[in-house]
């Protein structure tokens, strides 16, 4: 089977069920969006949720902050902690732009006994944050959305490293 964007065949097609068309692949490669498009009503909850795990970072660094160490690990987080609230600013924008309304929204309290357990909890934290970014980017067409979601997911990148 020869495709234009894979003149020797779909990379994957040995793996695939020769009856599966490529269009019932998991990734419709090379249709957009590459995993499916997404309701408005599950794109708005994405976009809530989205809002809620922000502010819930930036309230989480913002007490890791005070219990930073030395110079270094306050230069990392308050980094991490600015670019939270911007997330957060730049999600309620599309929330307000995808509904008219201002988003309703109650942060979680992140529980840690000690400064290295919080930071390892918001490395895991970061990088659930990239796929979930990830996958959202992925399962639209509209660049706003698209923007909004890669603008934070490669933030979140940066913050796990």
């Amino acid at each position: 089977m020869s495709h234009y964007y894979y003149p020797y065949g779909l990379p994957i097609q040995d793996k695939m069920d020769r009856n599966m068309s490529p269009s019932k692949a998991k990734f419709n490669i090379p249709y957009s969006p590459l995993l499916g498009d997404q309701s408005q009503p599950q794109l708005i909850k994405n976009v809530h949720k989205a809002i809620v795990d922000e502010a819930t970072a930036a309230n989480f660094y913002a007490r890791l902050l005070q219990e930073a160490p030395d110079e270094l690990n306050r230069e990392f987080v308050q980094h991490a902690y600015e670019d939270e609230l911007k997330h957060l600013q730049a999600f309620i924008q599309l929330y307000i732009h995808l509904t008219g309304r201002q988003p309703e929204y109650q942060m979680k309290q992140i529980q840690y006994s000690h400064y290295k357990e919080g930071i390892l909890k918001a490395l895991k934290d970061e990088l659930e944050a990239v796929e979930f970014y990830r996958d959202v980017k992925l399962s639209t067409c509209d660049p706003l959305v698209q923007d909004t979601f890669f603008f934070a997911m490669v933030d979140e990148l940066e913050h796990g490293t």
